[in-house]
């Protein structure tokens, strides 16, 4: 399984680079191809570690955290619930699960409608609990907050420097989670280190070639194949 984690997770790096989205959209439904999602999980969480402090180094400047404490602190407290719910469900239900999430976040993005609300506390830790509960059941703790950002029209520095640094700490909550929830052990979450430099590896590349190339097209087109991906997925599991 090592090699084709390894070029998955180096793809994947190179669409977050290169979009700002879609690490763990794209690496988690290929690795469970092949793998377990209770294993796939941790990975894609601790070679996540990689790109999110490359984006948090670039922008935490724009940090605004004051604002920002309902969601992060929600997101905080619920993801150890998403992680006990990877270790109770069953590999076929979480796989599932993935696929759903992966279309319906591919879709959503592809449709780019985003609804307009008031930013309140009680939206904010709401939106929170999503995240943290996706975050640990599947690592993909960014639609809920990206949409609920978006639609309370978030000021763009502040939206990529606070959503870098609340990926960050969800995935740092993740991963101890994992192993008191009896998804992994230890032991398995520091071998799963030897994937971070193929994901930095894959976020660099990404980034430059963003410098060079029009975006909008290849978006279309990454949304389009991860929709299909979570299709495939979730029908894949059941049959």
């Amino acid at each position: 399984m090592l090699y084709p984690t390894l070029l998955i997770i180096c793809c994947a790096g190179i669409l977050q680079g290169f979009c700002g989205f879609g690490y763990s959209l794209l690496a988690l439904p290929l690795i469970c191809l092949f793998a377990p999602a209770q294993w796939a999980v941790p990975v894609i969480a601790v070679s996540s570690l990689a790109l999110n402090i490359m984006v948090l180094s670039t922008s935490w400047r724009n940090l605004k955290l004051r604002g920002f404490l309902p969601l992060a602190l929600a997101g905080m407290a619920f993801t150890p619930l998403g992680a006990w719910m990877l270790s109770a469900l069953s590999d076929t239900a979480v796989r599932v699960v993935i696929g759903i999430a992966v279309t319906a976040a591919s879709l959503l993005s592809l449709s780019r409608w985003v609804p307009h609300v008031k930013r309140s506390p009680a939206g904010m830790a709401l939106t929170g609990a999503l995240s943290g509960i996706f975050n640990g059941l599947t690592t993909f703790s960014g639609p809920p907050a990206v949409i609920y950002l978006s639609a309370t029209e978030t000021e763009k520095d502040s939206f990529r420097a606070n959503l870098s640094t609340f990926f960050l700490a969800l995935t740092l909550i993740a991963i101890p989670s994992f192993v008191t929830a009896g998804v992994t052990s230890a032991a398995n979450l520091v071998q799963a280190a030897i994937y971070l430099p193929a994901a930095a590896t894959g976020g660099t590349v990404g980034i430059m070639l963003a410098k060079k190339v029009d975006s909008s097209a290849f978006r279309k087109t990454a949304l389009t194949v991860l929709s299909l991906l979570g299709i495939f997925g979730a029908t894949q599991a059941l049959f």
